[in-house]
């Protein structure tokens, strides 16, 4: 019930008094219950409410981890197509590449430190049949007296895995496995070699697999083209084509590596497609987990080398556990506890006389007044995670809680009675306060983000709630403003932004971003009936630069084209890493 509520109450009680025996009898027996039945309602829609709100927030917790699982995925498989670039262009480019060059290129690449969950990295020529036992000799001259191409058979032509790095006890197995011959990895095969992009099996079981800790896996497809052959369109790419790279993945061991501890609090699933099913499912953190009710659950499809894989994720119930069930129960206590005491106060002022009426109205008066100024000192300015500042109408601060001084690292003394403009980081132009302020005298609110400055000197960004309050006559009294730090949320979505459009190596735009790029300045070409200047530029007898002097000194040399590259041309134009 509200204060309006009770002091009405008390006036209608004042004039009930007069009225007759009979009817102050009945009143006395059921407005104490009725004033009981209200405030238990009232307890019970805040108490509600509190827990509502406790599940929004461990929602958008959960949210987050999703978003966070599924972006970790698509980053790390988006990683290894890069690495697989680099063995298409040793390939492709060196022209005849040995198996020990092979194995060093590989070994370079240090792929159980820099690309956990790869299995191994495999090339397959295309052998036609009638050069099918030339190089079945050639490929036992060099001291696999048993090698062969399997399954036998006669086919068009053959794709033998002659290279497959670490060459140990497993790519054994597939060493002269003809991959085309299988229908899901030639499925495959086929869509790399026709788009020119890296392509994704379905599920299938890798042949090194056996009974014990099997998994489900997946091969990822690269097509390598003659180096001087065109290969623009399908046509192209069919007639030129010289073989694949590929990678293979055990699933659990991929998903393992990636999602790291996600799955201590998640039960996260992926199939194989948009069907999720026993019959598509590739991965399950926690298989042992039976979701009978999970609080929270999500679907998507995401994308793998033009594959679709679905995501499922569950809640656990140690992540459920996490919800805030404290506040909920203070409320309901102190709920009850405060119904308990508006019924006794109304049987108190029923029943005794006008002093005793008078006094009880007096306390309940004092009751409403304290328990208000202790619900605004207790639940607002200490229990929220949002700093709160007020400030009076003509914008000098008042109040503060202890969540602003966590945030901003002024304690209350050093800025009640200053003017907020003390906190500017000076990132905002004047039209911005403007516009500000313009929006909130007109709505009476704004939210967005604004960049402040710490005590420290450090500069954050904080999610911001402006709100003018007006007393009943609609005279501003004070502006409130909530807000929480968002900086660490800022710098990931830069940081996860900056990964997907620059490479990591010089931070000059990737391919995505030079596609875009490009696509912009033809457009603006076209529209102005211009032209637009596109040069490739390739880096003649680096390979010897890497195996001189290692990795670390070619990395050096990649980084001081791209700084002087940048430095040759306009803000305007873009230099790509591709």
């Amino acid at each position: 019930m509200s204060n309006r509520s009770m002091r009405q109450e008390v006036d209608n009680f004042d004039s009930l008094l007069g009225a007759s025996k009979l009817k102050w009898d009945r009143l006395a027996l059921v407005m104490p219950w009725l004033v009981l039945a209200a405030s238990l309602a009232a307890t019970y829609q805040l108490w509600q409410h509190t827990r509502q709100n406790a599940a929004q927030v461990l929602q958008a917790r959960f949210d987050s981890l999703v978003r966070d699982a599924n972006g970790r995925v698509e980053q790390r498989m988006a990683v290894y197509e890069q690495m697989m670039r680099g063995v298409d262009g040793l390939l492709a480019h060196a022209g005849s590449v040995t198996r020990d060059e092979f194995r060093d290129y590989i070994a370079r690449l240090r792929l159980k430190e820099t690309y956990p969950g790869i299995q191994g990295v495999r090339f397959a020529p295309i052998v036609p049949l009638a050069q099918r036992d030339k190089h079945i000799a050639a490929v036992r001259k060099e001291g696999f007296p048993g090698y062969t191409i399997y399954p036998e058979g006669e086919r068009g032509f053959y794709t033998p895995v002659i290279y497959a790095e670490p060459f140990d006890e497993r790519n054994l197995v597939i060493f002269g496995y003809d991959t085309y011959s299988e229908p899901v990895r030639r499925t495959a095969m086929e869509r790399a070699r026709d788009t020119g992009q890296a392509a994704v099996t379905g599920k299938i079981r890798l042949l090194f697999e056996t009974d014990k800790d099997a998994q489900a896996g997946f091969l990822m497809f690269l097509p390598v083209y003659k180096h001087d052959a065109p290969h623009g369109t399908v046509a192209e790419r069919r007639a030129n084509i010289t073989g694949w790279v590929s990678s293979v993945f055990r699933m659990d061991d991929l998903m393992n590596g990636t999602l790291g501890n996600l799955s201590s609090d998640l039960d996260i699933e992926v199939y194989d497609g948009g069907e999720a099913s026993d019959k598509t499912v590739m991965y399950d953190s926690n298989p042992l987990v039976q979701h009978q009710h999970p609080l929270f659950r999500n679907f998507q499809h995401i994308s793998i080398a033009g594959h679709t894989w679905t995501t499922s994720v569950h809640s656990l119930p140690s992540f459920e556990a996490q919800v805030d069930r404290e506040k909920p129960k203070f409320i309901a206590i102190a709920g009850i506890g405060a119904s308990l005491l508006f019924a006794l106060l109304t049987w108190l002022l029923v029943h005794g006389r006008a002093l005793a009426l008078h006094a009880a109205r007096r306390m309940n008066r004092e009751l409403i007044e304290r328990e208000m100024g202790l619900r605004l000192a207790a639940t607002v300015f200490k229990t929220v995670d949002e700093a709160v500042m007020v400030t009076s109408p003509d914008n000098r601060i008042i109040a503060v809680n202890p969540s602003f001084t966590r945030i901003t690292g002024y304690p209350p003394d050093e800025v009640i009675d200053k003017d907020p403009k003390m906190f500017s980081s000076g990132k905002h132009p004047p039209e911005f306060f403007r516009e500000l302020w313009e929006t909130l005298t007109a709505d009476g609110t704004w939210k967005g983000e604004l960049w402040n400055r710490r005590k420290n000197g450090e500069i954050y960004v904080g999610w911001f709630s402006l709100n003018r309050v007006y007393d009943e006559k609609g005279g501003l009294t004070q502006h409130v403003a909530v807000f929480s730090d968002i900086t660490e949320r800022k710098i990931e979505e830069e940081r996860i932004r900056h990964l997907a459009h620059y490479d990591l190596l010089t931070g000059l735009p990737n391919r995505t971003l030079f596609a875009d790029r490009l696509r912009q300045a033809i457009a603006r070409a076209q529209r102005d009936k211009a032209h637009t200047a596109l040069m490739f530029i390739d880096l003649d007898k680096f390979k010897p630069v890497n195996d001189t002097f290692g990795h670390e000194v070619g990395d050096l040399l990649l980084k001081e084209v791209a700084k002087r590259l940048q430095d040759c041309v306009r803000g305007s134009d873009t230099a790509s890493r591709l």
